[in-house]
């Protein structure tokens, strides 16, 4: 597998989640089991909107024949999903999340591993 292989399969969970937190934002935190304000709504909808931002740069990164280019995307992705996975980790046990939060924490520690396998053991299969 190569990064951009990773760029393409991560670009269809980054779509799906920006749209729905964009369009959705209230339904999630119904899978979720949580209850949220307005202020929650319009966070959700920003964030929604940060993730279909890194959809684009791995689009771009997935199309460019640049290796700096990709590690540097990767790199911040990187950064994004370790993040992620430790705020994850942190929200899943105080217990105020179903089951569905073990989605999340899985999904963004299994994409921080896989950003961090490219950049330090396979850095030439950018």
């Amino acid at each position: 597998m190569k990064l951009r292989h990773l760029f393409a399969i991560n670009i269809f969970f980054a779509a799906f989640f920006g749209i729905s937190w964009c369009l959705f934002p209230g339904f999630f935190f119904w899978l979720y089991g949580l209850v949220p304000d307005e202020a929650t709504i319009w966070l959700t909808r920003l964030v929604g909107g940060s993730v279909l931002g890194f959809a684009t740069l791995m689009w771009f990164g997935m199309r460019t024949t640049s290796i700096d280019a990709r590690k540097a995307i990767a790199l911040a992705l990187l950064v994004q999903d370790t993040i992620g996975c430790i705020t994850s980790i942190l929200f899943q046990f105080t217990g105020k999340v179903n089951f569905f939060g073990w989605f999340s924490l899985g999904l963004y520690g299994a994409f921080a591993l896989a950003y961090a396998f490219f950049l330090s053991v396979k850095p030439n299969a950018a």
